[in-house]
């Protein structure tokens, strides 16, 4: 029997993982109404995955949606590298995620970038305090990386879901204003500054070679 799998959140990621699954799986796109994922059963489901970014209402919604599926259930949860930061509701976010579902498979992914969105765009023209090592990931890699764990049915498990080259932002932010014709971003101070991020343990377990693994690359 084919697997269903539902996702909460078809933004940027959820639409593009939807289309890569769709050939293989029946894909649900869950709706901001709980009552209509009811009418259409789309909480029975083999794979939950929840990509929703952690903003009003966050907490609430995680645990309305938990409440709703089989205990058996795969469920990804897609956070963020900033709970390395301590950022509050990304961490609120993992320890209810994890309270709420007995296995849980928790991605932690760096700043997203490709295709249309291009570091340096927003800093074009402005000044920044110091440089610093970047922790990006491509797009292609999160949605391969979402369907390999789908596959292998992987749970109770954290991973990053970081690019392995750590390219300077100066570099990546003057490549890209080249090729993109916007003013350059400025630096005050040499320095590199700020923590870097590791795939190691992804890689390793999955044998897992990035389609991207070079920031300085995602935009050729």
């Amino acid at each position: 029997m084919q697997k269903t799998i539902s996702i909460l959140g078809c933004g940027w990621v959820g639409q593009a993982l939807k289309k890569k699954l769709d050939t293989t799986y029946t894909v649900h796109c869950l709706s901001r109404s709980m009552q209509e994922n009811e009418k259409n059963d789309v909480y029975n489901c083999d794979t939950l995955l929840i990509a929703i970014p952690p903003r009003e209402n966050y907490l609430e919604v995680l645990t309305k949606t938990l409440a709703k599926i089989n205990p058996e259930t795969q469920v990804i949860f897609l956070s963020s590298t900033s709970f390395y930061d301590g950022k509050t509701l990304v961490v609120q976010g993992e320890t209810l995620i994890q309270e709420l579902h007995k296995t849980v498979l928790i991605l932690r992914l760096s700043g997203l970038m490709g295709y249309k969105r291009i570091a340096g765009r927003y800093s074009a023209g402005k000044t920044k305090a110091h440089d610093a090592r970047v922790n990006y990931v491509h797009r292609d890699d999160v949605v391969q990386i979402i369907k390999l764990c789908i596959e292998r049915e992987e749970r109770s498990n954290i991973f990053n879901v970081t690019a392995p080259m750590h390219p300077k932002q100066s570099e990546v932010f003057r490549q890209n204003a080249k090729k993109f014709s916007w003013e350059e971003s400025y630096f005050e101070s040499d320095k590199v500054l700020g923590k870097l991020v590791s795939s190691e343990k992804l890689v390793a377990y999955f044998q897992y070679e990035f389609l991207k693994p070079n920031p300085l690359e995602f935009w050729t």
